[in-house]
């Protein structure tokens, strides 16, 4: 949505020239009840915001601010969120430290074959056991529970099928062999390269080793593997190599190598510390990658689908109820509370009046444009020095933004805003800067002799000037990097630069320029309020040292690039919700949400709560439950109803995904595409990483491009 205004526009009234005798009455007249009617508006709005300003100062609700018992709906949804992660993820860091019950397989071997988990599992604690699955085209073999400190071989023997006797056993010598040392678990690989079509036995056999480096016989693997009652553990199975056409998913007529191992073994029952280890992959490969390729990732290593539901439901449980209260405390606004157009210009507008009266320049308040779009507000306005001004054009522009920007945080206006003035009587513009690093350190005393060599009757002005500048600055610890006092007739002009004297001045020094320019003018007029003799005192003040309680109004900054230049500027939250989530990291991740839930608000609009919940179950990216929780801040749904719906949606998307996803890998070895597991879980961390960017960078380019030609069109007029 863009909305182009012009703050006070002017009005133009024909001339009739039949009646030239009256004209000018009749004119007068119509002016007179334009500006009647324009201030009888302009008093009805002022009273509109002020009663805005009134509730959103004093709302009468309590956000746990200044107390720890909750009071409203969102402060038991973030109570409720904040215990949910500290008994979620306190129980994962306790199961994977080992520490409480880590070796027992209970919670599996209980659940799996079930309803939540047909796959039934087996308890190998204890017991050396051997694992092989198909990787590629080769035969991957693993040992398990080996004593670390012991070393064991790995002995594999291969045999046609023709070599199997009537009672089931081998007969003849193998066809191939593989031996190999190690000390601990380690595993081995049977290359399908050493071998042809066919239909093979393989025997496996765990061996005690003197040394980690033997080398093994085929007499002595044969053997052993013949004989498995000296083994420490055995196991046979069947594989099949054949050369075919490729007709997996991802094949393109070409012939390749498949193997296939004939036995499903059933997997080994996870123990509490398993568990809790996984819980944590799981969580990075959701967070990386999405919930897409944390479930297939679980599904590849067998973890049972119940687990995988939970890890993902509790992770969503935790950022909804978390992050949603906060986000809705930052972003949400009652009805009544909402600016409309003429509001927000006559915000706009009487706040740049009462801005330049402090700078004692001219705005010019009937050209001043507004750009008003769903993800900034664009402000254009020209002005005019007078006599009294004394602030550079960068002071006038900086000085305009930290009002309007306090005057959106007072109103709750979360949009970013970006703002250009122009000083129409002179050739600098507010973007410009001085680079005084080319002139050295001059004090602005030095700047000033010649104007103060003409200026002897106001030389006790000057004394009594110096003398309070003295105690002002060792009442607020800076010190004075440049101070200059100008009187003429009218007026008595200060302009000083000072600098914090503490060290670590940027974190620790927590006076704005505003407050200190405040405090010298008070001051000031205290001490020589005898000298003034009637004159207007004007004062102006600047920090040479940038602190972070000058940049503190702007809660978050975004800057252009080079193609799209530009500056914008969000108002800064205090509290709990500001702390939080207008952090450079943060605020990144929410301007991207919030940019993709304005891009699918129409959805929602038509849809409504069953909509929101189809987006937030869908396995697209970019639609979990933090933007889906923004979708419906966007849309400006009910805060009961958007956690309601974002929590379904999320916990169907759980469930689907944790259920569907060993069936998608099953699907993928029945057409040998195991091998594209790994690259299909790259591809899916590869497309969500592209999205976000995406997202970014679209979002980068219509807040800044929009914003550059809104303030070349308005340059030009």
């Amino acid at each position: 949505m863009k909305n182009i205004t012009y703050a006070s526009p002017t009005r133009l009234f024909p001339m009739v020239e039949n009646n030239l005798s009256s004209t000018t009455s009749e004119v007068d007249e119509n002016i007179d009840k334009v500006a009647t009617h324009d201030a009888e508006s302009e008093d009805k709005l002022d009273q509109e915001l002020d009663r805005i300003r009134d509730r959103r100062e004093n709302p009468g609700k309590s956000f746990l601010v200044n107390t720890i018992v909750p009071k409203t709906f969102d402060d038991y949804t973030l109570v409720f969120g904040v215990m949910t992660g500290l008994v979620f993820f306190g129980m994962i860091t306790l199961a994977s430290s080992g520490l409480v019950l880590g070796d027992s397989i209970r919670i599996d071997d209980t659940l799996s074959g079930t309803p939540l988990d047909p796959n039934d599992c087996v308890d190998r604690r204890g017991e050396v056991w051997i694992k092989s699955w198909v990787q590629g085209d080769d035969l991957e073999i693993e040992s398990h529970n080996l004593e670390p400190s012991s070393t064991f071989g790995i002995l594999v023997a291969v045999w046609n099928d023709s070599s199997v006797g009537p009672d089931g056993g081998v007969e003849g010598d193998p066809i191939l062999t593989l031996g190999e040392s190690g000390m601990g678990d380690f595993s081995v690989e049977l290359n399908s390269d050493d071998l042809i079509d066919g239909h093979y036995i393989v025997r496996i056999g765990i061996s005690s080793s003197d040394s980690d480096s033997r080398e093994w016989s085929e007499e002595e693997i044969a053997e052993a593997v013949t004989s498995p009652e000296s083994l420490i553990s055995f196991k046979e199975l069947e594989i099949e190599l054949h050369t075919s056409s490729s007709s997996s998913l991802f094949g393109s007529g070409e012939t390749h190598r498949e193997m296939e191992k004939s036995d499903e073994e059933t997997r080994a029952c996870m123990t509490i510390q398993d568990m809790g280890v996984w819980g944590w992959i799981l969580m990075g490969a959701e967070w990386v990658g999405g919930r897409e390729t944390a479930m297939l990732t679980g599904g590849n290593a067998e973890v049972p689908p119940w687990y995988m539901a939970t890890i993902s439901l509790g992770m969503s449980v935790f950022f909804l109820c978390v992050q949603y209260p906060l986000m809705h405390r930052l972003y949400h606004r009652e009805t009544d509370d909402l600016l409309t157009s003429e509001q927000m210009n006559r915000l706009l507008v009487r706040t740049i009046e009462k801005a330049s009266k402090r700078l004692h320049i001219k705005p010019h308040l009937s050209s001043i444009k507004v750009q008003d779009r769903a993800i900034s507000v664009d402000v254009f306005m020209t002005y005019r020095t007078s006599r009294k001004t004394i602030a550079s054009p960068i002071d006038v522009k900086g000085t305009i933004i930290k009002d309007i920007l306090n005057e959106f945080r007072i109103f709750g206006e979360m949009r970013p805003l970006q703002i250009k003035t122009l000083c129409t009587d002179s050739d600098i513009e507010s973007e410009e800067t001085i680079d005084f690093s080319q002139l050295g350190e001059i004090r602005l005393s030095d700047d000033y002799s010649s104007f103060f060599s003409s200026m002897g009757q106001f030389g006790k002005l000057e004394e009594a000037f110096r003398e309070s500048m003295s105690r002002w600055f060792r009442k607020h610890d800076v010190a004075d990097y440049g101070s200059a006092i100008l009187a003429d007739e009218d007026a008595v002009f200060v302009r000083v630069i000072y600098r914090p004297v503490i060290r670590f001045a940027y974190f620790l020094f927590k006076p704005t320029y505003q407050h200190l320019q405040g405090d010298l003018r008070k001051h000031l007029g205290n001490d020589l309020e005898s000298l003034l003799q009637g004159r207007t005192l004007v004062v102006s003040a600047r920090n040479e040292k940038s602190t972070l309680g000058d940049r503190a109004v702007a809660g978050r900054v975004e800057q252009g690039t080079e193609e799209h230049e530009g500056e914008a500027m969000v108002a800064k939250r205090g509290g709990i919700p500001g702390a939080l989530l207008q952090n450079p990291f943060m605020g990144d991740i929410l301007s991207s949400v919030e940019y993709v839930a304005h891009k699918n608000r129409k959805r929602i609009d038509k849809y409504g709560f069953w909509g929101l919940i189809v987006f937030v179950w869908i396995p697209f990216m970019a639609s979990g439950v933090l933007v889906g929780a923004m979708l419906g801040l966007v849309a400006r749904m009910r805060f009961q109803r958007v956690l309601a719906a974002c929590f379904i949606g999320g916990t169907a998307a759980s469930i689907t995904w944790a259920y569907t996803a060993r069936g998608i890998i099953e699907v993928m070895h029945k057409y040998h595409a195991e091998a594209f597991i790994p690259f299909i879980l790259m591809l899916a961390v590869g497309f969500t990483w592209l999205k976000i960017r995406d997202n970014k960078r679209f979002r980068r380019e219509e807040l800044f491009k929009d914003s550059m030609a809104f303030f070349a069109g308005a340059s030009d007029t």
